[in-house]
């Protein structure tokens, strides 16, 4: 009876994990992952040299047939514009997230999304000349479903400078994925990993799959970065959107 005892205890164990991990899994889809109570990293060199050797992979990756966002050397600009994540200048990109945040460099008025081959915004946002990014805050995105970000130099335009096509990945990979992360959240969760070190594992793992969109997303969306990571950040503006 003890031992009973004992095996249901770690199986109701088990289940709280796993139905509380995508809480915070939640929160990196929506863009607000945010455990800044965390202790900071004890090993801050090791982190910075980890998120530069990714984004490394990130840059060195302009060969294959499906290249990451921008690739160093075909930035895509109209006026002093350039966005940075989403987008794939050779294809429709793919992304796992269903609330991306974008992120671009230069002075935007507006953006919003839509349905590929649709008139209809789905959602806008007004931004300032000051902001570089902007979290996507409509209803979930469709799993498999096409669509653009588009952007307009005015608040108040109605005729966008730019359409970037992105779609949100099938609903079976997708739910793949979100189980794998679900597993590995659990384990960087025994591990006692800070918050940017948490981000950082997720980003690794996007890359192994080639999603490089989801990787910059993960990196954009640390709320606190650490003094390093904030020196490294400049560098993906600086490659991706050079033409």
């Amino acid at each position: 009876m003890f031992r009973f005892n004992q095996i249901l205890s770690k199986f109701l164990l088990t289940i709280i994990l796993i139905t509380s991990l995508p809480t915070r899994l939640e929160a990196t889809e929506n863009r607000g992952h945010n455990n800044s109570s965390l202790p900071k990293s004890t090993k801050i060199k090791d982190l910075a040299k980890s998120w530069q050797e990714l984004l490394n992979n990130l840059f060195n990756n302009k060969d294959k047939d499906n290249p990451p966002p921008g690739t160093p050397g075909n930035g895509i600009a109209r006026g002093n514009i350039c966005p940075i994540t989403p987008f794939s200048k050779h294809n429709t990109t793919e992304i796992w997230t269903n609330r991306p945040l974008f992120v671009w460099r230069g002075i935007l008025g507006k953006i919003g999304v839509k349905l590929a081959n649709s008139q209809d915004l789905l959602w806008s946002q007004t931004v300032d000349e000051t902001d570089n990014r902007f979290p996507y805050t409509g209803p979930a995105l469709t799993p498999g479903k096409n669509y653009e970000w588009v952007i307009f130099i005015s608040q108040n335009g109605n005729n966008p400078a730019m359409k970037i096509p992105f779609k949100v990945i099938d609903n079976q990979e997708r739910s793949q994925i979100r189980l794998d992360l679900i597993i590995l959240g659990i384990q960087l969760q025994e591990k006692g990993t800070t918050s940017e070190e948490f981000t950082l594992e997720i980003a690794k793992y996007f890359a192994e799959k080639e999603l490089w969109n989801d990787v910059l997303q993960q990196i954009y969306s640390i709320e606190n970065p650490s003094e390093d990571l904030q020196n490294i950040i400049p560098e993906i503006s600086t490659e991706l959107c050079s033409g």
